[in-house]
């Protein structure tokens, strides 16, 4: 396998996250010889999940959607995934109650339900604006899963394939919604299930709508055995290829002779050295840190400083002895959407707008027998320092949370785990603690590309096209891949 007159026998992979396990088991089952190296003491980055007291709690993503993007990319690393990667899908997925005491619950598949403070709800009317969302819609989600995200980005075949497409993606989250529901309740708890972004709707691209077409057709899902299963079964895949997994290695460089790649600098380390390297970090690491000044091509050093972040987040987890009683896997108390911006304002004062997950109620099994785990991601101030996160100020903020929780459910707590901004940074590498690296709002075009200036240096994961979330960062995983493939 040659590019030019460089034979490419031994490639490093930075990072085992869904990204860099992707990449490694494309190329392993090529026979390429793979080495992938993490920094942290176990797989999966921020799709791995941790086990204490009993509790198995996520240490970053949530819930799979998209579940077409891993079946691809388990087909790439030679797995089924429906055998190697059982999904349980979420049925109840969220329950919203406004402050006019109305509540609106979406159930499994188109089943939406609306409790009225006063007075009913025209359901006919409802189901027909439901309808009407998911023909306009669902052609251009199903375009961009199984024609366009699954393979390397082009703008002349995107435009080809989705040109019908295009009229559709303009303005914002909110004035689609405003055009397509006529009922206030119903809008606020639509634009609150778009809320992970961290963009109140007014901001939101429209193409974020997508994210709420999933759930009303593909759906939310989680792996049985909670999210660290989809590594896990990566990870299998690796090693079957012949590829290696050192965990505890940190990179401190990716090293360059003239204008090819020579290896990897572990710290504490002599030189890897190694044919070609498949980056999973963050753009902004790869082309800000990990490569020397004088090596990083300028254009992509110039987008590492100029990045646009996404935000940062708070994580609070709690494993309960007592099962709550919640309806839904998502729990939200949430103003009407032109308020929700009010969402994101620092919880200082105490956490005004509740918003929480309870994976317990679709795998609970992730607890101890009659128990509960609650996840909660209170809003904190933007653009601190990372030093600034002290215990201090992390206790500060739980016990707001735990007071806010407090109102609506009897509390045992045995395990309670945080995660700052800081921890994200430290603990899952996290780019400044951004929890998607760029924001949402970035295109596609404006991230960081498979190929770089460098000979033998590929860049993968959620800073790379297609993106961020678990299934579309695997997929990075396995265009990089393929793209040094096509090189030799």
């Amino acid at each position: 396998m040659r590019r030019g007159s460089t034979t490419v026998e031994t490639v490093g992979v930075i990072g085992a996250g869904v990204a860099g396990l992707a990449a490694a088991g494309v190329l392993a089952r090529q026979g390429f010889k793979v080495e992938v190296f993490e920094a942290n003491d176990k797989i999966g980055g921020c799709c791995s999940t941790t086990e204490i007291g009993g509790f198995t709690f996520n240490d970053g993503a949530l819930y799979l959607a998209l579940p077409a993007l891993l079946d691809r990319t388990f087909e790439a690393v030679g797995l089924d995934r429906r055998s190697a990667l059982p999904l349980r899908r979420i049925t109840a997925p969220q329950t919203t109650v406004l402050p006019t005491g109305d509540r609106v619950t979406f159930g499994d598949g188109r089943r939406i339900t609306v409790q009225r403070a006063r007075g009913t709800i025209d359901e006919l009317l409802l189901e027909r604006e439901l309808d009407r969302m998911m023909s306009r819609w669902e052609p251009a989600l199903r375009l961009l899963t199984d024609e366009i995200l699954a393979e390397p980005l082009s703008l002349p075949r995107a435009l080809a394939k989705g040109w019908r497409q295009l009229p559709k993606f303009r303005g914002t989250v909110a004035a689609e919604l405003n055009r397509l529901f006529s009922d206030d309740a119903v809008r606020a708890a639509m634009s609150g299930v778009l809320l992970y972004t961290g963009i109140p709707p007014q901001q939101q691209p429209v193409i974020s709508i997508l994210g709420l077409v999933t759930l009303f057709s593909d759906g939310f899902h989680l792996p049985e055995g909670g999210m660290g299963q989809v590594p896990k079964a990566l990870g299998d895949a690796v090693r079957i290829g012949g590829g290696k997994i050192h965990l505890n290695s940190r990179i401190d460089r990716i090293a360059v002779s003239g204008d090819r790649v020579r290896g990897l600098r572990l710290r504490g380390q002599e030189l890897v050295e190694l044919d070609a390297v498949v980056s999973t970090a963050s753009g902004m690491l790869t082309f800000g840190s990990l490569l020397s000044p004088t090596d990083s091509p300028r254009r992509l050093a110039r987008k590492a400083e100029r990045a646009q972040l996404s935000h940062s987040a708070f994580s609070v987890q709690l494993g309960l002895r007592n099962k709550i009683n919640t309806p839904s896997h998502s729990n939200c108390q949430l103003p009407l959407m032109e308020r929700q911006g009010d969402v994101f304002s620092p919880c200082d004062d105490g956490v005004k707008w509740l918003v929480y997950d309870t994976p317990t109620v679709t795998l609970p099994e992730l607890s101890l027998t009659g128990g509960s785990i609650i996840e909660m991601y209170p809003p904190v101030q933007r653009g601190l320092p990372i030093d600034d996160w002290t215990d201090s100020r992390d206790a500060h903020i739980v016990d707001k949370a735990l007071e806010a929780l407090s109102r609506v459910h009897d509390l045992d707590v045995a395990v309670t785990r945080v995660t700052s901004p800081k921890g994200f940074q430290d603990r899952l590498n996290l780019y400044r603690g951004a929890v998607y690296g760029l924001s949402p709002k970035v295109a596609p075009w404006n991230h960081f590309p498979h190929r770089t200036a460098i000979r033998g240096l590929y860049q993968s994961g959620q800073t790379t096209y297609p993106g961020y979330s678990v299934g579309r960062s695997a997929i990075s995983g396995v265009l990089a891949a393929e793209a040094l493939i096509q090189d030799q």
